[in-house]
């Protein structure tokens, strides 16, 4: 017999100590019936009767409810995965796209340099057809 009695208290003494612990943490808006003094003072002059009955009445339960309770503010459900968050999901979208749009001005950019780099090269070669280019007739532009 004594060979589960020691067991059995070292259970007990740790679901007293949790009770308790849990009692002091939990705010003063979640607790049920009671003031918070009331049940610290029930779990340790009744230890195992008080703890057990914190665990079952003194506490609201937060995420076994399914949902928020109408006393207290419901959580907002995170999903489990950043892919299953629509938000995370048009996020990305929208950085996809900005990465793509700056790669085609950065592309344009890229040609309009080119275009420019080019362009002096050939007003001074004389094949643009600019004012003071001779014809073919050998006579300058006198217009």
């Amino acid at each position: 017999m004594p060979r589960f009695l020691i067991p059995l208290g070292i259970v007990a003494a740790g679901l007293i100590i949790y009770s308790l612990i849990e009692c002091l943490m939990t705010p003063r808006h979640q607790v049920r019936a009671m003031p918070k003094a009331v049940w610290i003072l029930i779990i340790v002059l009744v230890p195992l009767v008080g703890a057990l009955l914190w665990l079952f009445l003194g506490r609201r339960r937060g995420s076994s409810s399914g949902g928020g309770t109408a006393s207290g503010p419901a959580r907002p459900q995170r999903p489990q995965s950043p892919d299953d968050d629509a938000a995370f999901l048009r996020q990305l979208d929208v950085q996809r796209k900005q990465a793509a749009r700056q790669a085609e001005l950065d592309r344009r950019e890229a040609e309009l340099k080119a275009q420019e780099k080019r362009k002096p090269k050939d007003n001074g070669t004389g094949e643009s057809g600019g004012a003071n280019t001779p014809k073919p007739d050998g006579g300058a532009d006198q217009s």
